[in-house]
């Protein structure tokens, strides 16, 4: 990855033009939704195709990466909905059974 004096990104090739809204993704552990666009997402899921960034082991074709953060849970897991968690009952929330 290599970020240019603008702010851009190139990632394998393929530039990314850096935006508060494609930075706050990258670098925060909790997103401001009111920065983010649809178009910041679609970039952000495009760089994380190109680095295999989500999986495990950075691998083509592993589980996807699961984690308990509202990032994860709200922003990446919704990017790959047809991706495998393997573990994926840990990272959810747990109800209390009732008696």
């Amino acid at each position: 990855m290599l970020v240019d004096t603008d702010s851009d990104i190139t990632i394998k090739g393929k530039e990314f033009r850096g935006t508060t809204g494609l930075w706050e993704l990258l670098t925060r552990k909790s997103v401001g939704r009111k920065k983010i666009r649809t178009d910041h997402l679609k970039k952000y899921k495009k760089i994380f195709e190109l680095s295999k960034a989500h999986l495990t082991d950075y691998q083509p074709g592993a589980d996807i990466q699961i984690a308990r953060g509202s990032k994860y849970r709200y922003v990446i897991a919704p990017l790959f909905p047809h991706i495998r968690r393997r573990g994926i009952e840990t990272a959810l929330p747990r109800r209390w059974a009732r008696y």
